[in-house]
């Protein structure tokens, strides 16, 4: 990658690979009957989904700039932001605000187990999948449109600079 421009394209280029594996990941717990393989298809898929939102490593920029939420949701969006929320919450740090873990004495076993709220999020995988599968056509299409800009800007250059 040689301009910021390039970097960003790159950038949305392996975005748009990370939605896609999130697709055919969902399409593929869709056929599931393990409740628990489904599950955990699931949660992966919420962490490629939340991927290209995330901030990573870049060779211009320390940090890379990820897709602005409002960006590729202008009147926001619930159900991404309920993603965002259980990735970073449970699905990859266990914050221990997201579990309001309570403590007990259980005298039988002479221990002290704790008692924690669940995410209710796979309670109906199959309209979590739906909605996720929504999403990702929403990222795709904003991908594709600013990508295709980018592209048409590279072009104009190689024109701009052939002999």
């Amino acid at each position: 990658m040689e301009t910021q421009e390039e970097e960003k394209y790159g950038s949305m280029r392996l975005a748009r690979e990370d939605i896609e594996n999130a697709i055919r990941l969902l399409n593929r717990a869709r056929t599931e009957t393990d409740t628990t393989i489904k599950s955990v298809i699931v949660r992966y898929c919420i962490i490629e989904y939340a991927k290209p939102f995330k901030e990573s490593k870049g060779v211009f920029q320390k940090k890379f700039i990820p897709l602005d939420k409002t960006s590729v949701f202008p009147t926001g969006n619930s159900d991404h932001e309920v993603l965002i929320t259980e990735r970073d919450q449970r699905i990859v740090h266990s914050d221990i605000t997201a579990y309001n873990p309570t403590l007990h004495y259980c005298p039988e076993v002479d221990g002290f187990p704790i008692g924690q709220k669940s995410s209710h999020l796979c309670d109906d995988i199959d309209m979590l999948i739906d909605k996720m599968l929504a999403l990702c056509d929403i990222v795709l299409r904003y991908l594709g449109d600013q990508m295709a800009t980018l592209e048409r800007l590279f072009r104009e250059d190689l024109q701009k600079n052939q002999p």
